[in-house]
């Protein structure tokens, strides 16, 4: 009788072993993964938006010149996160994209408003140009 119970006992540990394991896995206690700093600079700030327009269409299109913001940190409600501004200029036109980011990343790529870029300090960006002045197929 006492192997029955040694053995019951050993297989009830291991069943509950295994499920908090697999609840750890899925809960969102974080672990044994790395927790994301929302803040996180985006070092590659140029390269990821140089990615997103080239998957993304845009309608900066045919644009002649291109102005992008180094990263500051802005205020939205509690939480503030990185943010660049992105300027094209073309021949009848001027465009501005507000970008945010989260933790590192690209978060939301919108239309700016006059207040959003109004003090933003642009530096050229011509690694742009190339993928603003390919014409797009509509999907």
């Amino acid at each position: 009788m006492a192997f029955k119970t040694g053995t019951a006992g050993a297989l009830w540990a291991c069943c509950w072993a295994s499920l908090v394991a697999a609840l750890a896995g899925c809960s969102d206690l974080g672990f044994g993964r790395p927790k994301l700093d929302p803040n996180a600079y985006p070092a590659n700030y140029k390269i990821d938006l140089l990615a997103y327009v080239r998957i993304h269409p845009v309608d900066m299109l045919d644009a002649r010149e291109a102005y992008v913001s180094t990263p500051a940190l802005k205020q939205f409600g509690a939480d503030s996160r990185y943010f660049v501004c992105l300027r094209a200029d073309g021949q009848d036109w001027r465009k501005e994209k507000f970008v945010t980011f989260f933790a590192g990343q690209i978060n939301q790529f919108v239309d700016a408003t006059s207040e959003q870029c109004a003090a933003a300090a642009y530096q050229s960006f011509p690694e742009l140009l190339p993928e603003l002045g390919k014409p797009r197929e509509k999907k």
